[in-house]
């Protein structure tokens, strides 16, 4: 996972193809510092991202938590994977997260 700066206000964060529990570590560590910078935005790139999780799903929504303390929005960027943005839906995700595509991918 790695953390792009994409604006003043907008950070990025990459996931990688696989995002549950063994990533939770890190993705709380990244999201923190994420969060430090002050963005309004905070994106996260799902462009690499074919499977997800209940704890991927419940690091979202964590994320979202602590981005709401800073004033900042997550976003979900670049949900291309069909069974990925298939879950999101059905989780009703997709209610709680704006889905964008960003012009870019965040390698």
């Amino acid at each position: 996972m790695q953390i792009h700066i994409l604006s003043p206000q907008s950070v990025g964060l990459s996931l990688g193809e696989n995002f549950g529990a063994s990533q939770a570590s890190q993705f709380r560590e990244r999201t923190r510092e994420a969060l430090s910078r002050g963005p309004r935005e905070l994106f996260i790139d799902c462009t690499a991202l074919t499977y997800i999780d209940s704890t991927g799903l419940g690091l979202l929504a964590l994320a979202q938590g602590e981005a709401a303390k800073f004033g900042c929005m997550v976003k979900l960027a670049n949900v291309v994977n069909s069974h990925v943005r298939h879950l999101l839906g059905l989780m009703h995700y997709d209610k709680i997260f704006p889905i964008v595509a960003l012009p870019m991918v965040l390698a």
